[in-house]
Formats: structure tokens, C-alpha cells, sequence
């Protein structure tokens, strides 16, 4: 049976993930984590999530600051049995899990680099911080010059030609000699027919076809050599390899961790006999709206009821009064 990680911010869903069941799943802050969360109250190997059977366990792989099921702690390498529906919180990330049919999610390590980069690219978006990818000429005539890809989807020509985004002196270089769009949170570059063609790291891109840019890698244009700078990448990069961010009770408690956000999409249980849905009056008391209590009527058989009693005092009283007089 496939197993969903859903990441929640509050009680809104950032993203999810889709495993076929039959893998490990590690949940942990280093890259080479399953479910990829950047956030330094995460361990580099936090938890995991493995099949056991039909059901599935939750592992603590011994992390700093715990694996929490609701409110309740999963002992440090000890496992605990999970449902549909249960919410998962490591360091300060809250997880959803869901068990049901629904497709595995494709090339699996794309998607959880692009949910890592998704969050961290949301953290500095409300830190107010610089986010724009931009190439540097770090080799050549032109060197220290920047292009800035301000606009997602739109094409940035470089080349010798006065008109485009990045105009290069390199008279190796064609007049339109290749174009570079940035899609989301990826560079995508396509060589335009150069004549001398465009190299990325020791790879010649196919003329008309698009090529991902990947941050570590070189791309040259005749004697030109650019760089892709991507904040989000560095900042992703340097929160994995800072080293754990221990907390107390005390702090989820003050950032209100403790409680799982709450989400439409669970059934909500049947109230049961041990944990009641609502709480009744007792009968001899009904509650008006303003919170005061009034007085319950008297119906005919409390009448009856009543005057029976009446009669029986009575009796009882006046049998009393013979027995003294004699």
C-alpha cells in the first residue's frame, strides 16, 4: 500500500509526497533524506518510515529534539505503529501521513529537492531576503558582469549582440548564442545554433534542446566561462550541513508545537462511552442560553407521586399520635 508524507506549514498543506510502500523512507534534514526538510530542528537522519506488513512503524533513527506522534514522544530508537490520518511532528516540521491508493510520485529525488528548495525559498521570502537567481561572468573580457533573472518564464538572450539581456564582448560568441529562462526554482538554458556551441561543465547542450542549469557547474561560450548563483541553493546547502538546533519543551510549548494543525480531509472518529462527545445536563437542571439554570415542570405523575407520599406522612403522623395518647 502506498504511503503519503504531507509537509504542513499551520493547517495549510506545502506539499506531499508519494512512496510505493515497499522502501524506507527516511525523514531527516541531509540530502540524502527521503522526505527533505531544511530546518535546522531537524536531524540530518531524524526518523523513518518502514512497512510492516499491511501497517507501517515510525522509527526515531536517535534524533536531537524527537519524533512526536500527536503530542506523545517515540522513545530515541524505539518504533511505534501509525495510521492514516496520524500527524507526525519532527523538530518543528508537522507531517501528515495518509495510507491510501494513489500514485507514487515520480523521479523522487527531484521532488523532494524541489519541496527542500520550496521551503527554504519561502523562509527567506518572509525574512525579506534576496532570492533571485543570477549569472556572473567569472572568466573572460566581461568578467563581473551580472544578469539577474528577475522574471520567472521569461527568455534572457546572451550573445554578442547589442540587444540582448547579457551582451558579451567575446567575439567567439554568436550574436543570439543561447537562452536562459528560469521556470519556478530551475534555470533552464537552450543553445540557439552558436557556431562555436555552449558547454555545460564538459557537456556540449544539443542545439534546440533544453538543458537544466545545476548551480555547481561551469557554462562557457567560446572564451567565456558564467556561473549560476541561486540564494536558495546556498542557503538550502548551508542550512544542512549547520549542525542541530537542540530545544526544550518550554520552546514548542512557546511556539505552539504541540498541538498537530488540524486538517478537513481526516473522518472525524464516533463519539465512544470513555470520551464523550458532548457534555448532558443532568435531568433535574436545564440549561437556558445565557448559562442561568430554571426550575424543571412539574408533569401529572409528579402530582401523584407526590400526594401518595403526602397521604403516607400522614398516616404515619396520626398512627404516632394514638400510640402517645394511650
Amino acid at each position: 500500500m502506498p504511503i503519503t508524507v504531507i509537509v504542513r506549514c499551520g493547517n495549510a498543506e506545502e506539499s506531499r509526497l508519494t512512496f510505493d510502500g515497499t522502501q524506507r523512507v527516511v525523514i531527516g534534514r541531509g540530502a540524502g533524506s527521503d522526505v527533505r526538510l531544511p530546518d535546522a530542528s531537524v536531524s540530518h537522519r531524524h526518523s523513518s518510515l518502514r512497512a510492516n506488513g499491511a501497517d507501517f512503524i515510525l522509527v526515531d533513527e536517535g534524533s536531537t529534539n524527537g519524533t512526536f506522534v500527536g503530542g506523545v514522544r517515540i522513545a530515541p530508537r524505539t518504533s511505534r505503529l501509525v495510521r492514516s490520518g496520524d500527524f507526525v511532528r519532527v523538530g518543528r516540521v508537522w507531517l501528515e501521513l495518509r495510507i491510501e491508493q494513489r500514485p507514487v510520485t515520480r523521479d523522487l529525488a527531484m521532488a523532494t529537492r524541489d519541496l527542500a528548495l520550496l521551503l527554504v525559498s519561502r523562509a527567506m521570502a518572509r525574512a525579506g531576503e534576496d532570492r533571485i537567481a543570477r549569472l556572473r561572468v567569472v572568466e573572460g573580457i566581461d568578467q563581473e558582469a551580472v544578469l539577474r533573472l528577475e522574471a520567472d518564464g521569461h527568455e534572457y538572450l546572451l550573445g554578442r549582440a547589442a540587444h540582448c539581456d547579457l551582451p558579451l564582448s567575446d567575439t567567439d560568441a554568436s550574436r543570439e548564442h543561447v537562452r536562459v529562462v528560469r521556470r519556478d526554482l530551475q534555470v533552464i538554458v537552450r543553445d540557439l545554433g552558436a557556431k562555436n556551441g555552449t558547454w555545460i561543465a564538459e557537456t556540449r547542450l544539443v542545439e534546440g534542446r533544453d538543458t537544466v542549469w545545476r548551480p555547481a557547474q561551469m557554462m562557457r561560450i567560446g572564451r567565456t566561462v558564467l556561473a549560476l548563483e541561486e540564494p536558495v541553493n546556498s542557503a538550502l546547502a548551508e542550512i544542512e550541513s549547520a549542525p542541530d538546533e537542540p530545544f526544550g519543551p518550554e520552546d514548542a510549548t512557546r511556539a505552539g508545537m504541540n498541538d498537530p494543525p488540524k486538517s478537513a480531509a481526516i473522518p472525524q472518529r464516533m463519539p465512544t462511552n470513555e470520551h464523550p462527545a458532548e457534555h448532558v445536563d443532568p435531568p433535574e437542571a436545564k440549561r437556558e442560553p445565557g448559562g442561568a439554570s430554571r426550575p424543571r415542570r412539574w408533569s401529572v405523575t409528579d402530582v401523584i407521586v407526590m400526594a401518595a407520599a403526602l397521604g403516607v406522612l400522614a398516616l404515619s403522623l396520626a398512627g404516632l399520635v394514638w400510640l402517645l395518647r394511650r
